[in-house]
């Protein structure tokens, strides 16, 4: 498995970690550890886990945070050497860039407006180094839309059990938002959100009831209304 890959293969894993478990009750014990770090003063409107699209491509590396840095162990760091080493090697492949080239192609339609884009930023931050299993939580407060990740614990029969760690990662004010686009004719749960600067993601409602989280957006549109 390249290195590039870890993280896409401890992610599967946190889902079918978390298959057989009681998920809406882990849905709501992370979404209230998550409200607990908001900044001062932000009230919570609606919440809910999420993640990155299915098919929503990597970010490059000088885009994607350290999840849970302070946490990490003398073999995490060398894991991510490893991976510098490896991107290295990669970009010296002139096969390689060919290859990158047909694979930006074929997952475009995931991300638009590139990774310094809002959506870009949304989408880095679903999408970080980390070596631990979590819950990316995303909140919406009365002024601004946030993520918050929640580390989940090693008890599989209890993975909120302990003081695991709990990171904020990202806000956006919400008046940038434009619009939530469903796209469960794909996969359920997942939506496209769109922002004023003209870039949106896809990204993923990871258990059933966000229908009060979807109502905070703007404008709420069908998979055949078209994105404007």
């Amino acid at each position: 498995m390249k290195i590039s890959e870890v993280g896409d293969a401890l992610w599967a894993g946190v889902k079918g970690w978390l298959s057989g478990l009681d998920r809406q009750a882990v849905a709501r014990a992370a979404k209230e550890r998550a409200a607990a770090v908001l900044p001062p003063g932000e009230r919570v409107v609606a919440s809910h886990p999420v993640e990155a699209g299915e098919r929503l491509p990597e970010p490059p590396r000088r885009f994607r945070q350290e999840a849970f840095s302070a946490q990490r162990t003398a073999g995490d760091r060398l894991i991510d050497g490893m991976g510098r080493a490896e991107e290295g090697l990669h970009r010296l492949n002139p096969v390689n860039a060919v290859v990158d080239g047909w694979g930006d192609r074929r997952d475009a339609p995931q991300l638009s407006g590139g990774w310094e884009s809002l959506a870009g930023q949304l989408a880095a931050v679903l999408r970080p180094r980390c070596s631990f299993r979590y819950v990316a939580v995303l909140l919406v407060t009365e002024h601004h839309l946030h993520v918050v990740r929640v580390r989940l614990a090693g008890n599989r029969r209890e993975p909120m059990a302990g003081a695991e760690a709990v990171e904020y990662a990202w806000r956006v004010e919400r008046r940038q938002v434009a619009w939530v686009r469903n796209r469960t004719d794909v996969r359920h749960g997942t939506h496209e959100v769109g922002f004023v600067d003209g870039s949106w993601v896809t990204f993923a409602f990871t258990v059933g009831g966000y229908g009060p989280a979807v109502e905070t957006f703007p404008r709420r549109l069908r998979y055949t209304d078209p994105i404007s």
